[in-house]
């Protein structure tokens, strides 16, 4: 008789690169996601699992029954019912009634072909997402993995599907402001806890010789994390300024009437392009490879912040929001795997 953990599908070579594959496909949402602010599509199908209560969108509204807007909009509304009563039972009931009197909630949503695919193929992608984060977590626990991997492996699946929840709630509050932010921050917990799970597995090295260097990617970790926070409140506060006509001021984003919070967005990068760069420069000598990894953060520090000078002047383009949002994903979790990477202790298998 043989164990289930010999074999092949559960050996340590198919749990890493099943580890990559859920956390590239998180990833990707990323990118997905972007392209669903940019192009407004977040409610593009208005309800969820489904869009317009198909498993694939319609192509023309022909498709859909007369009164689907009403139908759709009673669902919305009963949704929102259930979610609001769970916060108040919560304890946060300001908050509920602060999304009942939002009165976007009710404003019918009307069909467009293509924000409804762009929705779908992002769903699709999230779909995949949990398939892989199911297998995963499936070999972390057939195969002959420790404790801490294990936990790992179920905190990053149990986020994944906290997160997938959440999105139902976002469709269904007409993407509540601060809702849209912690669905978008919880993607990297989700990340991050299969990063640490991989890690456990000894999946990441380094060659620093630097014994301090935790330290220096733990200090960066928190200022990109927080300066990534501050750009979800600044996409709010866009969208807000957008439906009051206020988002222009002589040719350019109002970036002075976006509120203190986006005075620390635009210049946090500068603070954490001069801390890679000088470091860079420090160890260039010493210790070449970490001083490599901190010019590469200081690279893409700088092209966020070309990025995000470049949406101010010509007033959010496409392609611009989009790079911003997708180099803006990948720069923490860059940080995390050197952060991981030089602690060498990992967890033993």
């Amino acid at each position: 008789m043989f164990k289930v953990s010999e074999i092949g599908i559960f050996n340590y070579k198919s749990f890493r690169r099943t580890g990559i594959l859920a956390c590239s496909s998180v990833l990707l949402l990323f990118l997905l996601g972007g392209l669903v602010r940019v192009t407004g599509s977040g409610m593009g199908c208005p309800d969820w699992p489904k869009c317009f209560g198909l498993w694939a969108p319609p192509t023309c509204e022909c498709q859909l029954p007369p009164n689907y807007q009403d139908v759709f909009l009673e669902k919305r509304i009963k949704k929102v019912e259930r979610f609001t009563a769970v916060l108040e039972k919560l304890g946060f009931a300001e908050k509920a009634q602060k999304i009942r009197s939002d009165k976007t909630i009710l404003i019918p949503e009307e069909f467009n072909a293509t924000k409804a695919w762009i929705e779908y193929i992002n769903r699709v992608f999230g779909v995949l997402a949990g398939l892989f984060s199911l297998g995963f977590f499936a070999i972390a626990f057939l195969g002959k993995y420790a404790a801490k991997i294990r936990v790992y492996a179920s905190l990053g699946l149990i986020m994944l599907l906290v997160n997938a929840w959440l999105g139902s709630i976002v469709v269904a509050t007409n993407l509540l402001p601060g809702l849209v932010s912690l669905h978008f921050m919880l993607s990297f917990a989700c990340v991050f806890f299969f990063m640490l799970a991989l890690h456990g597995a000894k999946a990441f090295e380094s060659k620093t010789k630097e014994p301090r260097s935790k330290y220096l990617w733990l200090l960066l970790l928190v200022l990109i994390l927080f300066e990534v926070l501050l750009g979800t409140f600044a996409r709010e506060m866009v969208e807000f300024k957008t439906s009051n006509s206020t988002l222009k001021s002589n040719g350019m984003l109002d970036f002075l009437g976006m509120g203190p919070s986006f005075i620390f967005h635009r210049f946090l990068p500068a603070l954490i392009f001069a801390i890679a760069a000088f470091l860079a420069w420090k160890y260039r000598n010493e210790d070449r490879f970490l001083g490599k990894q901190l010019a590469t953060i200081a690279v893409i520090s700088l092209i966020q912040i070309c990025f995000g000078a470049l949406n101010i002047v010509f007033v959010l383009p496409a392609y611009s929001q989009i790079l911003h949002i997708v180099v803006g994903s990948l720069m923490p979790v860059i940080v995390f795997y050197y952060l991981l990477a030089s602690n060498k202790k990992g967890v033993v298998l």
